[in-house]
């Protein structure tokens, strides 16, 4: 069975109380069949969140992928995340090895 391949991929982290996290990936579905945007969310150490969204084109799931990157990092009101660059080289290391 093929796996997905991901595209994109990042961790943010809030400065909440409890350390909330979310994870939000781009990846290529295999024999062509799409995109899918997938989030996880929660607070850290504590059970997550996934949603997910379908798209036909790259371009289509790039736009969603970055929309929600942009909203979820540049909120006046509401919980602010921030790419945490730690959670970032675990993700690129474990996807190395």
């Amino acid at each position: 069975m093929e796996e997905k391949r991901i595209i994109k991929e990042v961790d943010l982290i809030s400065d909440s109380v409890r350390k909330a996290q979310y994870h939000l990936s781009l990846c290529e579905l295999p024999h062509d069949l799409g995109y899918v945007i997938t989030k996880e969310s929660g607070p850290s150490g504590h059970g997550k969140l996934a949603e997910s969204w379908y798209r036909d084109s790259l371009e289509q799931a790039e736009k969603k992928y970055e929309g929600i990157l942009r909203l979820k990092t540049s909120r006046t009101t509401g919980r602010q995340y921030r790419i945490d660059d730690k959670l970032q080289q675990e993700s690129q290391l474990s996807l190395l090895g």
